[in-house]
């Protein structure tokens, strides 16, 4: 990917996460919850966002004190955003690191930013929702900014259901 595409992809995260999503589906309107993952909804017309998120059933690594750990799935209609891919640390993530994601048989890598993690591309993010759909389970493996390697396991029971409630509610064609 070039450094023009990343710098414009990572810009707009960064804006969209300390404008919006700062954890505002905590205070959003859930609607609906599929067995492990939610459907969300924010705001109106163009600032109309919806989002799908679970928790990780299982959470190992040897640290003693660690936030909220989310995955996430967003659609930005208003900005013609679909399906961006994201996962919450509950820690910083150490510089440069690139954590793991293996959902099914397929691995992909993640770029950070703080907490926050993301795919490297739109069309790296449609394939992780094509795997999330058809797979049970998926693995986050990071390491924090004090090098404590975590590893969270995700339930993928409730994904497409939950997922097919934000493309409704977000008018996904």
């Amino acid at each position: 990917m070039s450094i023009k595409i990343m710098f414009f992809r990572f810009s707009f995260l960064i804006t969209f996460y300390l404008l919006f999503l700062n954890f505002s589906f905590l205070s959003s309107k859930e609607l609906a919850k599929f067995s492990d993952w939610s459907a969300f909804a924010e705001g109106e017309g163009k600032n109309l966002a919806c989002m799908v998120v679970s928790k990780p059933k299982k959470s190992e690594g040897n640290y003693s004190r660690r936030g909220d750990v989310f995955a996430i799935v967003t659609h930005l209609p208003g900005q013609n955003k679909w399906n961006e891919f994201s996962i919450v640390a509950g820690y910083n993530y150490k510089s440069n690191s690139n954590p793991d994601i293996t959902i099914g048989d397929m691995k992909f890598q993640l770029f950070t930013s703080g907490s926050r993690a993301w795919s490297f591309s739109p069309s790296d993010d449609e394939k992780i929702i094509k795997y999330l759909k058809n797979s049970m389970k998926m693995k986050v493996v990071g390491t924090s900014s004090r090098g404590t390697i975590t590893t969270d396991m995700f339930s993928l029971i409730g994904f497409s259901k939950a997922y097919s409630k934000i493309n409704e509610s977000c008018k996904k064609k």
